[in-house]
């Protein structure tokens, strides 16, 4: 099957079971990290191809639907797709801000969805060092003073390690698991890396798993006006 990316971005033309499905998942998010300030959540995946891009897009999206001030960064350097999703230029970027070609902040405001972006930048040799230099660290305290969320698009785990070298500045994590794709054994080894270096796991977002509005009206909203169509 052949997907439009702008369709799977979420939007008030978003069919009604998505539009529910990340209200869910903001409201699991919101009531996970309580209390004030700036919460920092990591969204990862086992490998490529889970839709963590898209997840992480969209509860950016999301947050923002209720005057939540958002910063969305695309931290995969090495295969982006934010920026391409969202229709906004690649770069200037996290990568050139963190290897200091560049001192202002490489924000862009999508003005259609409400939120900021920061796109991946220039591919560099080696972004592990990026994402764990000090650099990264005084950039994530500048942009909790200006937001809400901070919503960060890791690499897959199993892949590169960029998503928990930093978990120290992470509040929590979603990882993404698509249905009849991500493998055992992937989870099971993304699992021991979070476990090993305490990363807080806010829980799992299983994409992919197509629910029709027949399904969703009948176990839902059966006898409820709420279901419109």
């Amino acid at each position: 099957m052949v997907f439009d990316t702008k369709k799977m971005v979420l939007s008030d033309n978003s069919p009604f079971t998505v539009q529910e499905a990340y209200k869910t998942l903001r409201t699991n998010v919101t009531f996970s990290l309580p209390g004030s300030g700036c919460k920092c959540i990591g969204v990862v995946s086992a490998g490529r191809g889970d839709g963590k891009s898209s997840v992480a897009a969209n509860l950016a999206i999301s947050l923002s639907q209720i005057n939540k001030r958002v910063a969305l960064i695309d931290c995969d350097m090495r295969l982006p797709t934010i920026a391409s999703k969202l229709g906004v230029q690649s770069t200037p970027g996290l990568s050139n801000i963190l290897s200091g070609d560049i001192i202002e902040l490489p924000i862009i405001y999508d003005a259609e969805h409400g939120i900021d972006i920061i796109p991946s930048g220039n591919v560099p040799p080696d972004s592990t060092t990026l994402i764990s230099s000090q650099e990264m660290v005084r950039l994530v305290e500048r942009l909790k003073e200006m937001y809400d969320y901070i919503i960060f698009d890791f690499p897959p785990i199993t892949i590169v390690s960029d998503a928990v070298i930093i978990s120290s500045i992470i509040d929590g994590y979603l990882v993404v698991v698509r249905h009849e794709k991500s493998e055992y054994s992937l989870m099971a080894e993304t699992l021991r890396q979070m476990r090993f270096a305490d990363a807080k796991i806010l829980g799992f977002v299983y994409n992919g798993k197509n629910i029709n509005k027949k399904y969703y009206k009948s176990k839902y909203y059966k006898g409820s006006d709420y279901y419109k169509k």
